[in-house]
């Protein structure tokens, strides 16, 4: 066969932590803890599994220096499953300097300059080799390097230039989430295996590449192997829903992420639109105490959804038609609140003279949560 399947992944980052898990229950502490290198097994699995000849890691293995040596040993024991099934490990993104530590993997390491050259020959064997990025390439073979998005197009008829980066790329020449080579010529970032922000939002994983060398056509399909999935979502309200009605719709939808049998979607909820409540129900539109009713009620085990923020936006406000009252009590808790800072403020300082700090600015305060009311 003239078929060869690779997969691409970018910096694995081990050694690094998942944050922004506060106040999260022991489970998925737990879960963030072994995050990443879950994520790395997920990347062998999924090499194995997609009948690979080779696995490309186009970047660091750690972010750390003092991580290398470590992730160097976990990786030994681990990789061993891929020279099982004949898979051999493709390093490239080091510099030389790690080179004496990543031989201990029994891995091909390409450096800066260099290009990974692969074939079949007559009987359908894989063959690879390491040669400058300069060299001609051989007919009917690939070319597989680290490049960026604006760089030259290689000396070559069929070529993968893998972009590191931490997130993926985005699918803008696919269809059906694969990518199709054009010209013969594929660019891709594949990401790193696994978010460790709530910043890197979406899915993590790899690039499952195949390349049919009769035909010069190459695809790329995106699998997830990320563990915890960081997303924000928008909850846009019916006019005049009820406040009561709020915690109901959001663990509806919390419910509705929790989709994969692996994968524990951390979301930050962002409420958009027109609510309605009454003076008795003015304490439950607070975030924090929304927060924790919805935690309470979200069945969220190994895998599933964990809320970790619910904000309201900009545009949200709330129709008070009816009960004006509301108008006065917020008032009158922005300017008891006010009072109480400075007096705590006064007790911690000696007398001055003149007004205190802040003292008189309720009113223009006031006024201005009336005018927003309004």
């Amino acid at each position: 066969m003239s078929v060869i399947r690779f997969l691409h992944t970018d910096a694995l980052r081990l050694g690094s932590p998942v944050a922004g898990l506060s106040e999260c229950p022991d489970w998925l502490r737990k879960t963030a803890a072994s995050a990443v290198r879950t994520a790395v097994t997920n990347v062998i699995e999924a090499a194995i599994a997609g009948r690979c000849q080779f696995l490309f890691i186009a970047g660091r293995l750690t972010e750390s220096e003092q991580d290398l040596e470590l992730a160097v040993a976990w990786l030994m024991t681990q990789t061993s499953s891929l020279r099982e099934h004949g898979i051999r490990l493709v390093i490239a993104g080091h510099p030389e300097s790690d080179q004496a530590i990543l031989s201990r993997l029994d891995a091909i390491v390409v450096n800066r300059e260099q290009r990974l050259d692969a074939w079949t020959d007559p009987t359908g064997n894989f063959h690879c080799a390491v040669n400058a990025q300069s060299a001609p390439a051989a007919m009917s073979s690939l070319t597989v390097e680290v490049g960026a998005i604006d760089t030259s197009r290689p000396i070559a008829d069929l070529a993968y230039v893998a972009i590191p980066s931490t997130m993926p790329s985005p699918a803008t020449n696919s269809f059906d989430g694969v990518a199709t080579a054009h010209d013969r010529l594929l660019r891709l970032s594949a990401g790193s295996p696994q978010a460790l922000t709530p910043l890197e939002r979406g899915h993590f994983g790899a690039q499952l590449v195949e390349v049919d060398l009769s035909r010069q056509t190459m695809t790329a399909r995106f699998c997830s192997t990320d563990v915890i999935r960081f997303t924000q979502e928008v909850v846009r309200c019916q006019p005049g829903l009820h406040v009561s009605q709020l915690c109901d719709v959001l663990r509806e939808r919390s419910r509705a992420l929790a989709t994969s049998e692996r994968c524990t979607t951390v979301v930050e909820w962002v409420v958009d639109g027109q609510l309605a409540m009454t003076l008795s129900e003015t304490e439950s539109l607070c975030e924090v105490d929304l927060l924790k009713e919805l935690r309470a009620s979200v069945h969220a085990g190994h895998s599933g959804a964990w809320p970790c923020r619910i904000r309201f936006s900009d545009s949200s406000f709330v129709d008070l038609s009816g009960y004006q009252s509301l108008v006065t009590h917020e008032f009158s808790a922005i300017v008891r609140d006010r009072f109480v800072k400075n007096g705590q403020r006064d007790s911690m300082i000696s007398a001055i003279s003149g007004l205190p700090l802040g003292n008189g600015s309720e009113a223009a305060v006031g006024l201005n949560v009336l005018s927003r009311v309004a």
